[in-house]
């Protein structure tokens, strides 16, 4: 007998049908709490290998660093003792520079002292210390050229001009420090009428004068003297004239008028050449002093 089909509008709707595949599909609650879980799980681990990592670099860095610092002072103390204990770095060698007046030779064997000492050892007071019996060195700057040698910069002091005492003449520069000495004159430099006292009021306005008298007329200055600071006044080599220079004040003045007045005066006869007042030179006749 034959199986009777279902009669059309007793089937089931559409809906139903969805409904029922839905349900069909859907996996129990307990698998995907299971999966959830296990998500959690590898997040956690995920997690807690970054922290791993991260401190592990961190502790890694401290560690270098400290290494590297124990390391530094390590290699300094080392190059400190090898730098001032070593003899390969002694002071074998001193080159000079800047000398005028005195010889290579002379400062070199003053230095004598220091050699063989260690190159980081020697100072530029140490050098000053030894060179304090030169009058003629005002100041000295150091350097060190590995592994053995001192270079040492002189700055010599300017002669001024000499002062006649008792036969004998005096070189000083403008502080009154006394250069040398020598029974003749030194030909190139004036003669001062005064004594070289840096505290002296006339001394001073001559070391002003001086300083700034033009370069051309300072080498024909012969004999220059202040009976006090107001009262300059110095005469000229192979001339008869006498400059009344006066006090220092106005002394930039006072040296620009001074070559266009020598050139007023003439190469004749004597004349006295005011110049107290530089606005308003004067040129007179006047003997020799």
């Amino acid at each position: 007998m034959a199986t009777p089909s279902r009669p059309s509008g007793f089937g089931p709707s559409s809906t139903q049908a969805t409904t029922a595949a839905k349900k069909a599909r859907k996996p129990p609650a307990s698998k995907s709490a299971a999966r959830s879980a296990r998500s959690a799980t590898r997040a956690r681990k995920k997690a807690e290998r970054a922290e791993y990592r991260r401190f592990t670099v961190s502790t890694r860095q401290r560690r270098l660093t400290w290494t590297a610092g124990v390391g530094s002072v390590v290699a300094l103390a080392v190059l400190v003792i090898i730098v001032t204990t070593s003899p390969l770095m002694s002071l074998r060698t001193i080159k000079v520079e800047g000398t005028i007046r005195l010889t290579n030779q002379e400062v070199i064997e003053q230095l004598q002292p220091l050699a063989g000492l260690p190159l980081a050892r020697v100072s530029a007071a140490d050098v000053a210390r030894e060179l304090a019996d030169v009058p003629l060195i005002q100041s000295v700057d150091t350097r060190v050229e590995l592994p053995d040698t001192l270079a040492v910069s002189i700055i010599e002091r300017t002669p001024l001009g000499a002062v006649g005492t008792a036969g004998n003449f005096r070189v000083v520069d403008q502080a009154g420090v006394e250069l040398w000495s020598d029974i003749v004159r030194p030909s190139e430099l004036p003669l001062i009428g005064v004594a070289a006292d840096a505290e002296d009021r006339g001394f001073r306005a001559i070391v002003d004068a001086l300083a700034v008298i033009p370069e051309d007329v300072l080498r024909q200055v012969d004999r220059i003297t202040a009976s006090s600071a107001d009262t300059v006044a110095f005469s000229l080599r192979d001339s008869n004239h006498q400059v009344l220079w006066g006090s220092s004040e106005f002394s930039e003045q006072k040296a620009r008028a001074l070559p266009a007045a020598l050139q007023a005066a003439g190469a004749s006869g004597a004349k006295l050449i005011d110049l107290s007042t530089p606005e308003t030179v004067v040129i007179r006749d006047g003997a020799a002093g």
